[in-house]
């Protein structure tokens, strides 16, 4: 539906709401005024078929018009879109969104300061009229019970009102969000909220103490006209014990209704409270919180379910941080967003392959304890420097570990940041060393290999068990290069392909050209010495 045609709805849906309530109260109304008011048969015309309808008329006029002027803000703003579906921000957008939200409320006021004025002024000026020159002879008694009747059908009108305009408002308040986005503090300020307890004491009040006050007064009233036409000389001597016990009832009954409205509203609010506070809690990322289940109503099965809510993000929280901590968390992050799924796709990137050099050797004399710890160590210290440069280790080998960049999230500069690591990698080994050195333990060398280019990059495995990897030519490659750093006596070499792409940014020598198994032309290394520093 074109944004026009939601505002040209939300409009006519309002009125039809205004229409029915009246049409229903004043019928209602009318029904009343017949039983209760004795009303003789020209007064019966005069009422019903001159005063009423006259009043109505006015009524309903004066309503369009404030309907109109209460939806105007959303109206304007919606025939404002020229394309629908896009969002269109801005002050007027803003305006229209909190006049949405808050039109419930006033609408409410709507019925009690223009509504009820707009039928009973009218209605008092054609009784004065019609008493002094159509003989209406309508007497005080019967125009107090009257207006008695009209104040109770306002407040059920108030209270329909609300509620039916918040039904219809609801649908429309996503679709205004996704027009209007976020509200500015300055507009968010002006929406005025009402919560459970202020409605709870708002309807109370209304249904309550508004029919109480009406019928002691109707009983009063009733009683002295009673009285009088049974020829009784003072009735006031008869109304006065009356009149206290009416009074003494409609205060009891305000006061219990006051205190089992704030009671019961004090209970909805105090549950709504703390769940709110617990939604924002986990809004802030404390997923081990817990709603104590105290009662054994609807909010019962409401905490029940935000506490297995809460408990399966945490365990989804912890699930992610160990998945994490297995493929990396770029990878994890990327299955977590798409699904699971076998298969892979051809990218570019970088791999780095590390090696400890003599590592057999040293581990035959040293216990699976020892040998355990020394690797957790070496991968602690030269992981941060491969993290730095965003990549991410997807294997460990023993001795030897495989770092990507440039998948799964594409990086242009993939082989810059391999470099980078690597050479990160020897600072952070230089430390390691020093420790370990200041510890009484051996120090290690590494051999770093360094290539890019084409390869694919995805899941394998079984369904039940699968395996983020990259699998190519330029794998085993980096591989190989890796391996020359013994023969050659460096620590870092890289692809003439990494070369190209880093030339400009790093101190490097060429390598003389050295045959590797599987390659059929000897490859073109260099060895990395150093960062190239800029004048």
């Amino acid at each position: 539906m074109h944004p026009r045609e939601l505002g040209r709805a939300l409009e006519r849906r309002v009125l039809a709401i205004f229409a029915v309530s009246s049409l229903i109260s004043i019928i209602v109304g009318l029904v009343f005024f017949i039983s209760g008011l004795d009303f003789t048969a020209h007064q019966r015309r005069l009422v019903f078929f001159a005063i009423a309808p006259l009043a109505t008329l006015f009524m309903v006029l004066v309503e369009v018009i404030a309907v109109r002027r209460l939806v105007r803000p959303i109206r304007a703003y919606l025939d404002s879109i020229d394309r629908p579906g896009e969002p269109a921000p801005g002050e007027n957008a803003a305006r229209a969104l909190v006049r949405l939200l808050n039109l419930p409320l006033f609408s409410t006021i709507r019925v009690l300061a223009v509504h009820a004025p707009a039928f009973g002024i009218p209605t008092t000026l054609l009784v004065i009229v019609a008493n002094r020159y159509l003989y209406l002879n309508l007497e005080d008694w019967q125009f107090l019970l009257m207006w008695a009747t009209m104040l109770i059908f306002t407040a059920a009108h108030a209270i329909y009102e609300y509620f039916a305009v918040a039904a219809a408002v609801r649908p429309m308040i996503p679709v205004m969000k996704r027009y209007a986005g976020e509200l500015p503090p300055e507009a968010a300020a002006r929406i005025i909220p009402l919560n459970t307890k202020r409605k709870l004491l708002f309807v109370f009040s209304f249904v309550a103490l508004v029919p109480a006050f009406a019928l002691g007064a109707t009983v009063l009233i009733k009683v002295h006209r009673m009285l009088f036409i049974l020829g009784v000389r003072d009735p006031l001597l008869f109304m006065a014990p009356l009149e206290a016990w009416v009074g003494l009832l409609f205060g009891s009954s305000c006061g219990v209704t006051l205190v089992m409205a704030a009671l019961l509203a004090r209970e909805v609010s105090s549950a709504t409270t703390s769940l709110v506070r617990a939604m924002k809690r986990v809004e802030r990322g404390e997923l081990d919180v817990h709603l104590d289940v105290t009662s054994t109503d609807e909010f019962a099965d409401l905490y029940e379910g935000f506490n297995r809510m809460s408990k399966g993000l945490l365990e989804r929280e912890r699930l992610h941080d160990a998945f994490g901590r297995y493929v990396g968390q770029a990878i994890a992050e990327d299955i977590m967003r798409r699904g699971v799924s076998m298969g892979g796709a051809t990218v570019n990137a970088a791999v780095l392959f590390a090696d400890i050099r003599g590592f057999t050797e040293m581990s035959e004399r040293m216990k699976p304890a020892e040998v355990v710890g020394l690797l957790n160590r070496y991968t602690a210290a030269m992981e941060p420097a491969i993290l730095e440069a965003g990549g991410f280790i997807n294997k460990f080998g023993g001795d030897s570990l495989l770092a990507i960049f440039g998948a799964p999230v594409p990086q242009p500069d993939h082989a810059e940041r391999a470099v980078r690591a690597a050479l990160g990698m020897r600072e952070g080994l230089a430390a390691f060393n020093a420790r370990e050195k200041a510890e009484g333990r051996r120090e290690l060398r590494i051999g770093v290999g360094v290539s890019c280019g084409e390869m694919v990059a995805g899941s394998v495995g079984t369904p039940n068990r699968m395996e983020y990897t990259v699998i190519g030519d330029v794998v085993n490659v980096a591989a190989r290069i890796q391996a020359l750093n013994k023969e050659l006596g460096t620590d870092i070499l890289v692809s003439a392909e990494v070369y190209e792409r880093v030339k400009d940014r790093v101190k490097a020598r060429a390598m003389p050209p050295a045959s590797v198994q599987g390659k059929s032309a000897p490859l073109h290394v260099y060895a990395i010495e150093g960062e190239e520093r800029k004048a």
